[in-house]
């Protein structure tokens, strides 16, 4: 009496080689679903904003553009940013301030969007998938400080992919 015993083998990939899943990439769309920002999560963390392009280590925060050399110094009042040595924006608690302390844009739990003046300017509407900022469009995310710092009209596209790299490099 003969047996015949089959020969079972596992097909797979060799998980040293297995890829591992990519973050999201976090894009704002304007009204004419043209991207005016976009942000890949990671070591460095690639950020365009209007056409700027950062590339951002960290923590703590380092990027460089052309001769300007940007730097964020974390401390227990949040993380000041430097452009060249010189304080040009600190970030702390869903708040921009400007170099003199003074808040430029606060970030409510409710989606409301504060100006220096305290008054509501913008409202962040969370969905499954995205955030919506008046006719702005933020996918990849649903952390609306990230989404509001992104469409932040209030400071410029180097200050603006900073923030929303300070609080991905955080989140890792």
């Amino acid at each position: 009496m003969s047996f015949v015993l089959p020969v079972v083998g596992c097909q797979g990939t060799d998980s040293s080689k297995a890829a591992a899943p990519k973050p999201n990439v976090i894009e704002v769309l304007d009204g004419s679903k043209a991207v005016i920002a976009r942000v890949a999560p990671g070591h460095p963390c690639r950020a365009t904003v209007d056409g700027v392009e950062l590339l951002v280590g960290g923590p703590p925060l380092v990027a460089q553009i052309g001769t300007d050399k940007w730097t964020g110094e974390d401390a227990e009042n949040g993380t000041t940013l430097r452009k060249n040595g010189q304080i040009v924006a600190r970030i702390h608690a869903k708040q921009l301030f400007d170099p003199n302390g003074i808040p430029i844009l606060r970030v409510l739990d409710n989606g409301d969007i504060a100006d220096k003046a305290n008054a509501v300017v913008r409202k962040a509407v969370t969905a499954v998938d995205h955030v919506t900022i008046d006719t702005f469009t933020v996918t990849g995310t649903t952390d609306i400080a990230i989404a509001a710092m992104l469409t932040a009209r209030e400071t410029v596209p180097e200050i603006r992919a900073l923030a929303a790299c300070h609080y991905l490099l955080e989140q890792h």
